[in-house]
């Protein structure tokens, strides 16, 4: 049983699913994932975004708390496998900590050349003005 699909069809062109100012095919991933010994089945589109979700008839009979809980199985498996794809796009994992003070080193050298383009400024305005 087929849930959630495009509703043009398997055969409608794609958009990206990239957000916007990311370069286009880094949105491009698909994740898939399994439950339930394969009874459910997602797909989520690039950064998690839910693309289909199949249950087979016979995880019915289980109710919908089962089912419920296997959809949820399905679809964290098939984000985990997206962003495993991604980190591989990448190079690997992201140190959060490290990126932060590599920003942090950017923005103050950033300021630095700010307040001194601002100093040159002051002073050329002061020159003009004794003029």
């Amino acid at each position: 049983m087929r849930l959630l699909g495009r509703a043009a069809g398997p055969s409608a062109p794609m958009e990206s699913t990239s957000p916007p100012g990311v370069p286009p095919g880094e949105g491009e991933l698909r994740g898939r994932g399994t439950a339930a010994d394969g009874l459910v089945e997602a797909a989520v589109a690039g950064y998690g975004r839910l693309e289909s979700l199949e249950i087979d008839p016979r995880l019915l009979r289980h109710g919908t708390g089962a089912i419920a809980d296997r959809v949820i199985e399905a679809v964290r498996a098939a984000q985990d496998d997206e962003l495993r794809q991604r980190q591989e796009l990448l190079g690997g994992d992201i140190d959060q900590a490290a990126m932060r003070r590599q920003l942090e080193a950017v923005a103050a050298e950033a300021w630095r050349g700010l307040d001194g383009m601002i100093g040159d400024l002051g002073a050329l305005t002061r020159r003009l003005d004794q003029r």
